[in-house]
């Protein structure tokens, strides 16, 4: 996930601001050749995503964060997958230690929003966004409209609660480890779906940051400052199942900026812009197709960060699929709730904000609110990606 700085968080759920500019290319052969590849194999995001199911266990689809549009698929995907005998959904945004509750809020016979909201709280004290508090909901109303007797949806937490209270100015590796009390957070999430999922023999739609989402593509560790590579990450939450059972696992990619190699904060259109240009063709519309096998996987890319450290990058080397919902210039941000942080959550919030100089500048529950909103203000944050 990105280094830095919206307003709250540099860590595992952030995401960067978008400053720089790259055109699409002109249309070309290659170009209607990927139109005709479309064409001819179209199908809705819905259809796309449960259609994997069909030879794979594992599917895992990653997101850029906090765009309204992307968790929406997520929710309009909840009985789909049901219908189609998927019964479960592992996601990024909640703590596995409070699983319990979750299974009881979803069967209940009334839903508890209030529970929601906590179990969001516990995991991140800045994600108080109700697209994300609502993929509870949505288990819920398919589990209440099902008869008695039927299999129940479930949505399983994969993370853990981290101690951001025992963050620092300056951080050694000894004080990291009394902030991530259980591990690296991307092994504790594979060693859920191992257990939740694999060791049972069922199927599950995984939902994460599109870097724990990660497969076959291994993540480069890269010295911005110094230009130099370093090494590759190969132990991302979707890299570890992937190493398990390697044929039964599926990465889809939600269609998002890419961070530009030169400076990691600054976003270019992935792809060199070609899939924005092909999507012009068919007036933006929704659509979900294999990058591995098809045209689009040769499709290579030398600008971006996800570049570095291959000599032949392509985009079938990045991810197994792809979804296209919208134009980056129409991406709109989930909502903000405003009863996320209150008087009495306030001084956990503080204590647990994972960026340590914000803390100072924070006296109310209202400015981690309008932070929140800040950081969901995608109409300025891509304004320049035309």
């Amino acid at each position: 996930m990105r280094k830095t700085v919206s307003f709250v968080i540099i860590c595992i759920l952030a995401s960067a601001p978008a400053f720089a500019h790259r055109d699409s290319p002109s249309p070309s052969a290659q170009n209607e050749k990927l139109v005709a590849y479309l064409k001819s194999h179209w199908k809705s995001p819905e259809d796309y995503v449960v259609s994997k199911f069909s030879d794979h266990d594992i599917v895992f689809i990653g997101e850029y964060h906090r765009i309204k549009h992307d968790v929406e698929l997520i929710h309009s995907l909840i009985p789909r997958l049901y219908k189609a005998g998927v019964y479960n959904l592992g996601i990024e945004f909640g703590c596995y230690e409070h699983q319990d509750k979750v299974d009881r809020l979803i069967t209940a016979d009334k839903y508890d929003e209030e529970m929601a909201r906590w179990l969001m709280f516990q995991q991140f004290v800045a994600w108080g966004f109700k697209e994300y508090q609502n993929i509870y909901r949505k288990a819920w109303e398919l589990n209440k409209s099902l008869p008695k007797g039927a299999r129940r949806f479930r949505v399983v937490n994969l993370g853990y609660k981290a101690d951001w209270s025992a963050l620092k100015q300056q951080m050694t590796g000894e004080d990291w480890k009394k902030v991530w009390t259980q591990g690296d957070p991307d092994e504790h999430m594979a060693q859920i779906v191992l257990k939740e999922f694999v060791d049972k023999g069922q199927k599950a739609l995984i939902y994460s940051g599109a870097h724990h989402a990660f497969t076959h593509y291994h993540q480069p560790i890269y010295d911005f400052q110094n230009q130099k590579f370093v090494r590759f990450n190969e132990t991302r939450m979707g890299n570890l199942v992937y190493a398990k059972i390697p044929n039964r696992v599926f990465n889809i990619y939600l269609h998002a900026p890419w961070a530009s190699r030169v400076r990691f904060e600054d976003n270019i259109h992935p792809a060199g812009g070609v899939i924005d240009a092909v999507m012009s063709e068919f007036g933006n519309q929704r659509v979900g197709f294999d990058v591995k096998g098809s045209p689009f996987g040769d499709l290579p890319d030398t600008e971006s960060y996800y570049s570095i450290g291959y000599p032949n990058f392509t985009l079938a080397v990045y991810c197994d699929g792809y979804i296209f919902q919208k134009r980056l210039e129409d991406y709109e941000g989930v909502t903000v709730d405003p009863a996320f942080i209150t008087e009495a959550n306030f001084r956990e919030a503080i204590a647990n904000l994972p960026n340590f100089d914000r803390r100072k500048f924070i006296k109310k529950p209202e400015d981690l609110i309008e932070g929140m909103r800040d950081d969901v203000d995608f109409k300025r944050r891509f304004r320049n990606l035309k």
